[in-house]
């Protein structure tokens, strides 16, 4: 076998420069495979998802949307961002997405109020992805595609667009109704509900720059208000008193009418003995009567038997 000058063979030297350049084809594959395995994205029934293809070395460009149910595999480097295509409910109260909302009546008096605004995100191809160019990508508002649930951004981005004219919204309304009517009046409560809901679309749109409609089909449910504690005791005792001056009033009516049919009772009574006393005459009236108490109105006299005698 050949020797170089050092004593190494021409063939141990070819040897390790093929292992070498293995080697570097290796690192290379395992380089390429990271940079360049394709990207995927899977939807759900109430899902629907936009494609943004880019690299390593080119820029973000929009790809295309990506439908409900549906898998899609695309380029390395590729992104996609899931939104919800289904109603999504938004529940301020105890254990919602946010506490519940207070508010002044016409008569100054502070409420709160509990309850859930629903809506629709405009999954409409372009009207989304200029959604999430304008508002959900500053807010990382897309969905958290594992479990389908809102992320934290979703919430966040709500509270900015959706919270805030609904809270404007109830404010509005209630200046035109009275605590007591809120509190005790089931057809004013409604109507309010109503009030809020009319200015509810209006009022988010205002807070999006441009003319589409990101939210639609808007529906409101607002609990009973409920005023504070020391106004609600105060109209439990009110409520309190005018039921016992109710009753107290029902009594005496009632008083008064069993006094009046007694009266007619005896105007009755008396005219149907005027009556018989008209037909039998008054001692033949008083003879029938004793008659019918179980008396004998013939008892003989001492006198008549003195007079027989002679």
């Amino acid at each position: 076998m050949a020797k170089d000058l050092t004593g190494r063979s021409t063939g141990g030297r070819l040897f390790a420069r093929t292992g070498a350049a293995v080697g570097l084809l290796v690192v290379a594959l395992l380089v390429v495979l990271v940079f360049a395995r394709p990207t995927t994205v899977s939807t759900g029934p109430d899902q629907v998802a936009l494609h943004y293809t880019g690299g390593a070395f080119t820029p973000t460009r929009f790809g295309d949307c990506v439908g409900t149910s549906s898998r899609a595999w695309d380029g390395p480097g590729d992104k996609h961002f899931s939104y919800p295509s289904s109603q999504r409910n938004y529940v301020f109260g105890e254990n919602g997405d946010r506490g519940g909302m207070t508010f002044v009546t016409k008569d100054g008096i502070e409420m709160a109020v509990d309850g859930v605004a629903s809506f629709m995100l405009n999954t409409e191809c372009q009207t989304l992805r200029r959604f999430h160019d304008l508002i959900g990508n500053r807010y990382s508002a897309y969905m958290d595609s594992s479990d389908g649930n809102g992320s934290q951004g979703w919430l966040n981005m709500l509270a900015v667009y959706v919270s805030k004219p609904l809270e404007t919204a109830v404010d509005r309304a209630s200046q035109n109704y009275t605590y007591t009517d809120l509190y005790m009046d089931p057809n004013v409560k409604a109507q309010w509900e109503r009030d809020v809901l009319d200015q509810l679309p209006d009022l988010v749109g205002r807070q999006i720059d441009g003319e589409e409609e990101f939210f639609t089909n808007f529906s409101i449910t607002l609990q009973k208000p409920v005023p504070p504690e020391s106004v609600k005791a105060a109209l439990t005792a009110q409520q309190e008193a005018v039921a016992k001056a109710k009753a107290k009033e029902a009594e005496a009516d009632a008083q008064v009418k069993a006094a009046e049919a007694q009266v007619k009772v005896e105007k009755a009574e008396a005219q149907k003995i005027q009556e018989r006393i008209n037909v039998l005459g008054r001692d033949g009236y008083l003879r029938q009567y004793a008659i019918d108490k179980g008396l004998n109105p013939y008892q003989p006299t001492t006198s008549g038997i003195i007079q027989n005698r002679e």
